[in-house]
């Protein structure tokens, strides 16, 4: 259903009524021209939404693939020959440091309480 046609169709017929009755009526029509109005506005609020939330949902696609690809075993052997798991000295945490980190002698931060890893 068309709002608007039928709020045109309406002013049409208030044309014809007499004059005492005209304007109770048109103070209706003008309730409704109002109300047709903010109609509009809402669904051209939900068509923004939905386009929102089609782009969010493809956004939340894109990054579950990357999160949850499948990764060999090959890959997994890889990252392991990278990393070295250290135990912090002050807390007793296990930490994953780079190899080549510890090689350098750099000074590594703890993760969980912030003091030096030796």
């Amino acid at each position: 259903m068309n709002f608007r046609d039928e709020l045109e169709k309406l002013e049409l017929l208030l044309k014809a009524i007499p004059e005492t009755d005209k304007k109770i009526l048109d103070s209706f029509s003008n309730i409704l021209k109002g109300f047709n109005d903010r109609l509009e506005e809402i669904e051209v609020n939900i068509e923004t939404l939905q386009e929102n939330v089609e782009f969010l949902n493809s956004d939340l696609s894109e990054i579950q693939d990357d999160l949850f690809e499948e990764v060999s075993l090959e890959d997994l052997e890889d990252f392991d020959e990278g990393f070295e798991e250290v135990t912090c000295s002050n807390c007793n945490k296990p930490i994953f440091i780079e190899k080549s980190a510890l090689v350098n002698n750099e000074i590594i931060p703890c993760p969980f309480c912030g003091e030096s890893i030796e």
